[in-house]
């Protein structure tokens, strides 16, 4: 901890503020008069395309739908026909090309403020039993709780005996952040690949200037939005507000005027602004984008102090599919969550927290939104006081309080050292929490996040350093190359993503997970064969590679023939063929001598992978043709000639067989090429019993003969002598 926030740390902490309370969103709120949410669709495509190939398919699946914005798996579109909106979404989510489609939904920030200056009064890290309120810089006393708090100045003297050497990167989700704040801008992340002001996307992430974060609202760099008056104040831009997220940002890192909850390790915040306009609307489809850039950015901790009515699929995937730690505001309606749920404070996601707030007296403030299965913790809420644009200091009060609180407790446990992940802080931050007895009933976890039990049980952190592992395996099936993958995490954060891309990439390619196309299962179905790479991730951040040749099915359909002779003189044909990779497609036959090309509109079809017999003459010719479904083929020519043999034998020219023992006759033929057909006949058949396959079973005690004759005059005799079978004892 610096020497000048030893100094006035405990000073600082002796004093109060604000009352923001949190305007939680909901419904669709329009993106000023000239934007509309509901009008938009938002579509996670199965892979990363490029903006012309996404713009092709949109065209083929929906013409009534034009590309607005594109990144990666990610396309935003605007509709011509609004009224349809949902049976458009309904066409998308048909089609194999695309993981979901939704209407886009608004997003609306959970607070108003109340215009104050300067402020000494954080009850919310150390409560004495009563704080300042500054009413136009009047200093007002008001009473509280002792000890409703988050034991902030306990944590520290733990921090100070055991001081922790490593950083934390906290996204804020909101509007924007006055990055040039005195108590914040020694905080503020910078993006080292990208040199400011230059107009070039530097770094290739398709934005351009991205030196502090990104602005989805206006689709710029300009994270905060200020208004110069006459007199050279600098204040938020009432056109477009940028008060809440700064206020965010400070109960997490300021260091000057008031702390924040980590403002003494080394924090860094990322300003990633979704809401603007005079109401401070957002939208889901901006969360989305701001979601995948705090994740390739490297981001620990995302906060998002906001919420909305409507579900969306592609906001919970894409936050379950992140390996930062979401802490998120439980709602300002003072609704119970599991009856009347907002998103994304409902998702049901192990790297999410989601907070309601509590007042100085430790009561659930009246407007929080509570609920026993979807509200995990509690913090401080009310009359908090914060940073806003232009250097000022606010009261503000709500949910959107208590989050920043948490992200910045969860902050100092991610400064302890590296590899840590989301599941395992989340896990620790509920088991030291703070009990609370007013809070029974209204949340998972009866109590607010406390600071110094968290620090303390810091030493019994998992981490993970051990990177998880893939094998791939080919295998067919007819059109399909199917690659079965096989993962494994042994360092047990567990797996965050599986992606993969045709060609040879390294690891950067797949910016921490947020590139490439999705493996949602390990058994991934191809069309074309080639080198691909293959991306892992796990939710400590490691991550592996393998690149893998796809080899095709470049074998041909095995096509088998054999014929013999019957007794009447003709031939019976059996054919076959078969694959042993990706299957036999087809499967026909010729008179003659055919060439391949024949084929392609003539021939008799037979039934794939089945023996087909018929009868010919002597001297006919076929010419038998099959293909895979990989479009391999094959040809093959039978002449059918007759070929007597010239030699008989048999294995065996006398035995004694007891009653109801069976014994197969083998004859020999030679040649091995002969198509002489073979002929059973029995001396007595009330003695024994022979089949065309030459099995003699005894059926009578004596001696009979058999004869083995060819179709061309060879024979051979067999005797065979038939007893009582043995008595049983």
């Amino acid at each position: 901890m610096g020497s000048f926030m030893k100094r006035n740390f405990h000073k600082l902490l002796s004093a109060l503020f604000l009352s923001l309370s949190f305007l939680f969103l909901s419904g669709t709120t329009p993106k000023d008069s000239a934007f509309s949410a509901a009008n938009e669709v938002i579509i996670l495509w199965e892979e990363s395309v490029s903006p012309e190939e996404s713009a092709e398919r949109l065209s083929a699946l929906c013409p009534d739908l034009i590309l607005t914005e594109h990144a990666g798996d990610f396309s935003l579109c605007a509709s011509t026909s609004p009224n349809s909106v949902d049976l458009q979404v309904q066409k998308l989510n048909q089609s194999p090309l695309i993981r979901v489609a939704e209407s886009n939904s608004s997003a609306t920030l959970c607070s108003k403020m109340e215009q104050m200056k300067y402020s000494d009064a954080q009850w919310a890290f150390h409560n004495t039993g009563d704080y300042t309120y500054y009413v136009k810089d009047i200093p007002v006393h008001r009473s509280s709780t002792p000890d409703v708090d988050i034991n902030l100045p306990e944590a520290y003297a733990l921090l100070e005996t055991r001081p922790v050497s490593g950083s934390a990167l906290v996204a804020i989700i909101d509007t924007g952040v006055d990055i040039s704040h005195p108590s914040l801008y020694r905080h503020i992340w910078t993006n080292e690949k990208e040199i400011p002001e230059n107009g070039i996307d530097d770094d290739n992430n398709g934005y351009v200037d991205d030196y502090n974060g990104w602005d989805f609202f206006n689709d710029d760099n300009t994270v905060c939005h200020y208004q110069v008056s006459s007199l050279g104040q600098i204040s938020a831009h009432p056109e477009d507000n940028d008060n809440h997220g700064t206020h965010c940002a400070g109960i997490i890192a300021a260091t000057e005027g008031v702390y924040g909850v980590a403002g003494g390790i080394d924090i860094r915040i990322l300003p990633l602004k979704i809401h603007g306009g005079s109401r401070n609307s957002g939208s889901v489809a901006d969360a989305i984008k701001a979601i995948k850039y705090a994740q390739a950015a490297g981001a620990d901790i995302c906060n998002m102090s906001w919420g909305t009515s409507v579900y969306s699929e592609a906001l919970e995937t894409v936050m379950r599919e992140s390996t930062m730690l979401f802490v998120v505001a439980a709602g300002n309606s003072g609704n119970n969550n599991n009856s009347s749920p907002v998103y994304p404070a409902c998702y049901a996601l192990d790297n999410m927290i989601t907070v309601a707030y509590i007042n100085q007296s430790g009561e659930l403030a009246s407007d929080s939104n509570y609920g026993i299965s979807t509200v995990d913790i509690a913090a401080p809420g009310q009359d908090i006081f914060s940073t806003t644009v232009g250097g000022e200091f606010h009261y503000l009060s709500g949910s959107s309080m208590a989050a920043p609180v948490v992200s910045g407790v969860a902050a100092l446990l991610y400064a302890h050292t590296d590899s840590l992940y989301p599941q395992n802080i989340k896990e620790l931050l509920l088991q030291t929490l703070k009990p609370m007895d007013s809070l029974i009933g209204y949340i998972k976890y009866p109590g607010i996040i406390d600071a110094a039990q968290a620090v303390a049980a810091a030493d019994v952190l998992s981490f993970d350093t051990v990177a998880p592992t893939l094998s791939a395996k080919t295998e067919y099936d007819e059109t399909e190359l199917l690659i079965t993958l096989k993962t494994e995490d042994r360092g047990g954060s567990g797996i965050c993503s599986v992606r993969y891309a045709t060609g040879t990439h390294d690891v950067s390619y797949f910016c921490k997970g947020t590139k490439g196309q999705t493996v949602s299962e390990s058994l991934l179905s191809l069309t074309k064969s080639g080198v691909y790479t293959f991306y892992i991730n796990d939710y400590a951040g490691n991550e592996s590679i393998l690149v893998y040749t796809v080899e095709d099915d470049e074998l041909p359909p095995v096509i088998t023939a054999d014929y013999y002779e019957n007794a009447d003189g003709s031939f019976t044909v059996t054919v076959s063929a078969s694959d042993a990779g990706c299957g036999v497609k087809r499967f026909r036959y010729l008179d003659g001598i055919r060439e391949e090309y024949f084929f392609l509109a003539l021939g008799t079809d037979l039934q794939p992978n089945e023996a087909y017999t018929f009868f010919a003459k002597e001297n006919d010719t076929f010419t038998f043709y099959s293909t895979d479904y990989r479009g391999n083929k094959t040809t093959y020519t039978l002449e059918i000639k007759k070929l007597p043999a010239r030699q008989l034998s048999l294995n065996i020219t006398e035995r004694t067989l007891s009653v109801n023992e069976s014994f197969k006759l083998l004859p020999l033929l030679l040649p091995f090429t002969s198509t002489d057909c073979l002929f059973y006949t029995v001396s007595d058949e009330t003695l024994l019993y022979a089949g065309p396959d030459g099995t003699l079973t005894a059926l009578a005690p004596g001696t009979v003969t058999v004869e083995v004759s060819t179709s061309g005059g060879l024979s051979k005799v067999c005797i065979l002598h038939i007893s009582e079978p043995p008595l049983v004892k």
